[in-house]
């Protein structure tokens, strides 16, 4: 698949300090949502996260889950959003919606795995 390359903000190691980073993230998928973010609040969660305090961090971490932002472009199989809509990103954005976690609104526990804003594999 193809990737390209972005600015974003971030640590490359625990101990490292954030800094500004070039990532690579992946073509936008069916069901993806490209965002042009201009606001990111980065809070107490989020350093835990970089400072691997939680174990399982993946470096390097770009941290940040209160986003604001324009949609630039969207997956085929995306209708609820159009390119210049307006949104906000929270903490985890998506889950698969049919296991008894989701139908229970615990989508954080996703049995299939729910993908979170950030230092999550999808």
């Amino acid at each position: 698949m193809a990737t390209t390359t972005v600015k974003a903000y971030g640590a490359t190691a625990a101990t490292a300090d954030l800094k500004p980073l070039n990532i690579q993230r992946r073509a936008v998928g069916t069901d993806d949502v490209k965002i042009n973010i201009t606001y990111c609040g980065v809070c107490h969660s989020d350093i835990h996260t970089v400072r691997n305090d939680w174990k399982g961090s993946t470096y390097p971490v770009v941290p940040g889950h209160e986003i604001i932002g324009r949609v630039v472009e969207v997956g085929h199989g995306v209708n609820n959003y159009k390119v210049g809509d307006a949104v906000g990103v929270g903490c985890m954005v998506d889950s698969c919606q049919t296991c008894s976690s989701c139908e229970q609104d615990l989508e954080q526990f996703c049995e299939k795995g729910a993908t979170f804003t950030y230092n999550s594999p999808r």
